[in-house]
């Protein structure tokens, strides 16, 4: 293996995921590819768009992706998953949902790592929609990490 991706969504499943991927490309001496992807001008992502930022003017589109690109490092650097060591890369997808970001990418990598569901409102749901589109759609295999939550 060379290439593990992860999507994110900066949720408590993100973390896991993240801390999966990282263990499974150590293991492989692989690259980790950090994605989050999001379709503006949606409201639901973990860093929100402002009102009439990207949805018509690529270089406000532009704009709201490095700040976004900023936010993922701090937060990746927030997180208590251990990346040293690993070459990590960050992208940040500003034009398509995550599902099909993910799954794109997915024909360059040799796993994809997604929590079982993010932050879309149905919380009652096994799995979300991305990660059930990435496991149905995705070209290489994908595990898709459920967080311990029984404090074990």
């Amino acid at each position: 293996m060379n290439r593990i991706i992860v999507g994110v969504d900066t949720s408590d499943a993100s973390v896991e995921a993240v801390r999966r991927a990282a263990e499974e490309a150590k293991l492989r001496d692989a690259t980790l590819e950090v994605v989050y992807a999001f379709h503006p001008p949606e409201q639901v992502t973990a860093f929100p768009v402002p009102p009439g930022k990207g949805k018509d003017r690529p270089d406000e589109l532009e704009a709201v992706r490095a700040e976004y690109r900023k936010k993922l490092d701090q937060w990746l650097d927030a997180i208590d998953v251990d990346l040293d060591g690993l070459d990590v890369e960050t992208l940040v997808v500003a034009d398509k949902r995550p599902s099909r970001a993910l799954v794109e990418r997915s024909a360059r990598a040799d796993l994809v790592v997604v929590g079982h569901r993010g932050r879309g409102g149905f919380g009652g749901l096994k799995l979300g929609s991305v990660s059930e589109q990435v496991t149905r759609h995705a070209h290489a295999p994908v595990l898709v990490i459920r967080p311990n939550t029984d404090g074990k």
